[in-house]
C-alpha cells in the first residue's frame, strides 16, 4: 500500500525519496510517537492502524482519534521544532515509512515539482486536522508562529521565486 502523500509521485521520484526513508514495523500497543518528545520525523502508515491518545494531568491516556493505512502522522514536525501533542500507538502490527525533515527538504529542493506535491499534501492534512479542532480554542489561542520561524522556513527552500523571474 502506498501512503497517500506519495500517490502523485512518478516512479523515479518515489525511488529517490524512498532511498531517504526508513521502513519500520511496530507491534501491537507499541508507541510510535510519544507525547512531548521533539523530533523531526513524519510517519506514513503503510499497513495497519494507529490510535492517537493525549495524556491527562493524571497521566491517563485519553483517546483522541484513529489513523488508518495510507494516512500520515507527525507532519507538524516538518515545519517547527515543537513538542509532539499526542501519543501515536500501534493498533495491531503496523508498518510505517519514516522520513526526516531534512530528507524531505533535500528531496523538495532537488525535485521541486514532487516537493510541491508533498508539501501540498502535508498542508492539506494539517488544515483538515485543524478543521476538526475546537473553534473556541483556535480563536482564543494566540499565534505560535513567529517572524523568526517564518524566516527560518525560507532557508529550507532554494531557489526562490525571484530566481525564476530573472
Amino acid at each position: 500500500m502506498i501512503v497517500r502523500i506519495f500517490e502523485n509521485l512518478v516512479q523515479d521520484e518515489l525511488e529517490d525519496l524512498f532511498n531517504s526513508c526508513e521502513f519500520l514495523e511496530y507491534a501491537d500497543a507499541e508507541t510510535i510517537i510519544a507525547q512531548d518528545e521533539v523530533s523531526h520525523f513524519l510517519y506514513g502508515i503503510m499497513e495497519g492502524e494507529v490510535d492517537i491518545f493525549i495524556k491527562s494531568k493524571e497521566n491517563e491516556r485519553i483517546p483522541l482519534g484513529h489513523v488508518t493505512q495510507g494516512d500520515i502522522v507527525g507532519e507538524a514536525s516538518i515545519f517547527l521544532d515543537v513538542k509532539r501533542t499526542a501519543d501515536v500507538v500501534a493498533s495491531g502490527t503496523v508498518q510505517v515509512v519514516k522520513i526526516s525533515r531534512e530528507k524531505i527538504i533535500q528531496f523538495a529542493n532537488s525535485t521541486p515539482k514532487a516537493g510541491v506535491k508533498i508539501f501540498g499534501y502535508i498542508i492539506f492534512s494539517l488544515l483538515h486536522k485543524l478543521k476538526g479542532a475546537n473553534e473556541e480554542i483556535l480563536f482564543e489561542k494566540q499565534s505560535t508562529i513567529s517572524a523568526k520561524d517564518l524566516e527560518r522556513l525560507k532557508t529550507f527552500f532554494a531557489p526562490t521565486i525571484e530566481d525564476y523571474m530573472e
